[in-house]
């Protein structure tokens, strides 16, 4: 993973919003989670969306490898973490949102189990060798009855580099159908829209629910 150190010590972070992202706003609503419900946020980077679900009364609580997002976080909204080192792990905290630097495959958050989780890039910035063990983790870091939304992206894996990597809807319901019901809510060919030479590229929203 130490691509993603050098995409951030070279700036290279084109994949960062400067705005919301706007599947989260047009499907969270969809999870139906009572207000203070907890929330993960895999892989998280600086992104904007965390402020959006704290906004909407969710304690959020990001895991990200890479120290500078985290800095970057919260000095662009001005915020001044309480900071707490962690056994294994460092753990910086503004009201109620709490960003981990640590290996998500490992960490163990205070706040778990959680009652959601939202994935916008996380799974897609991983090697399909790694995408079991991140469902495996998302089991033991949720409740029973958790609910996630996730956004996917798909295109022929031969035409570019990742990451992002291409990810087949078919492999998400390999992934989560044995421990998830698997609900596909959202699909956009974005070929036309997409700055890149590829001949196909999709993206996909998934619901899903735990059993």
């Amino acid at each position: 993973m130490s691509i993603w150190h050098q995409r951030w010590n070279e700036n290279r972070i084109g994949f960062h919003r400067q705005e919301v992202n706007p599947t989260l706003s047009d499907h969270w609503s969809k999870l139906a989670l009572a207000d203070n419900a907890n929330v993960l946020v895999p892989l998280c980077g600086k992104s904007l969306d965390l402020h959006w679900l704290n906004q909407h009364g969710h304690t959020v609580v990001g895991v990200e490898m890479v120290k500078k997002a985290i800095d970057q976080f919260f000095q662009d909204a001005s915020m001044t973490p309480d900071v707490e080192q962690k056994e294994n792990d460092m753990k910086f905290s503004s009201n109620d949102i709490h960003l981990y630097h640590a290996d998500f495959f490992n960490v163990q958050p205070d706040e778990s189990p959680f009652d959601a989780w939202y994935d916008r890039a996380a799974l897609v910035a991983l090697p399909s060798s790694m995408r079991q063990e991140y469902v495996e983790q998302l089991l033991n870091l949720t409740s029973g009855t958790a609910k996630g939304l996730m956004v996917t992206f798909d295109y022929p894996q031969h035409e570019m580099q990742g990451p992002p990597f291409a990810l087949p809807d078919k492999e998400i319901e390999q992934l989560f159908s044995p421990n998830f019901h698997v609900e596909r809510i959202e699909f956009k060919d974005l070929t036309e829209d997409e700055n890149r030479d590829l001949s196909l590229c999709t993206r996909s929203v998934f619901l899903l629910i735990r059993k």
